[in-house]
């Protein structure tokens, strides 16, 4: 590591996880297995993990909705890192509607370009291991899909269920690509869409430096992601990833 570069590090502060814990989980599908372990005379110890890509924090690129679009490994990773815009409507109340309206008014600061991450701190009400964090959950509406397509924004970050049709997945019904609000919109128009980040009620500024890292998954219309964001980011760091 260079000087200069040590230098640059040290400024970084507040560096927040936004990834949820990969584990067992009744919404998904989780396995894992031994391979080979130390604790049976191996020297090393190999698992296996079976688990859907769509699960937990992960990234949906448009082949998730569209066949020939880009699948994860294809979605350059500038879209993914650098500077996000944070909407806080944390004040949404459950099953509260998030319109075009909402975003004017929470999202004046988002331009063309940006990463963009929708807060409403839906973890602190209910945990993700609760079906009420799924069924209780403010959505949004057709409007503010819209919204974030005409801003021409990169990508977004939600850190609740932002389809409301989402809950119908516990009744056994699979709802349509129309059905799907968000996903139909952003996926359609090219935009990456990260869903289910937490820990956004550590987040004070409104706007952060942002990572969503996925597993270069080549072909795969999604990924698992490790997600952070940095408070406080120096100006120069910032400025040579904007």
């Amino acid at each position: 590591m260079t000087e200069s570069t040590r230098k640059r590090l040290e400024n970084v502060e507040g560096i927040i996880d936004l990834t949820l814990p990969v584990r067992k989980h009744w919404r998904w599908g989780f396995h894992r297995t031994y391979e080979r372990d130390y604790t049976f005379g191996h020297p090393l110890r190999e698992e296996y993990l079976y688990m859907p890509v769509h699960c937990f924090t992960h990234i949906d690129p448009p082949a998730h909705a569209t066949e020939g679009e880009k699948t994860i490994d294809q979605v350059p990773l500038s879209d993914l890192i650098g500077y996000a815009r944070i909407v806080d409507l944390s004040h949404k109340e459950q099953n509260a509607e998030i319109t075009d309206a909402d975003l004017d008014e929470k999202g004046g600061h988002v331009a063309k370009g940006d990463i963009v991450v929708v807060k409403t701190c839906q973890g602190l009400r209910y945990s993700v291991d609760q079906q009420e964090f799924w069924t209780t959950s403010p959505y949004m509406a057709e409007s503010s899909g819209k919204w974030l397509v005409e801003k021409g924004v990169r990508a977004v970050a939600f850190d609740f269920p932002q389809d409301y049709v989402l809950r119908d997945f516990f009744k056994g019904i699979i709802p349509s690509l129309d059905d799907m609000t968000m996903h139909k919109a952003l996926l359609k128009a090219g935009i990456i869409q990260i869903e289910y980040i937490t820990n956004l009620h550590l987040v004070d500024a409104n706007s952060v430096l942002f990572f969503a890292i996925p597993l270069r998954l080549e072909g795969v219309a999604g990924s698992p992601a490790r997600v952070f964001a940095v408070e406080n980011a120096s100006s120069l760091i910032l400025n040579r990833i904007r």
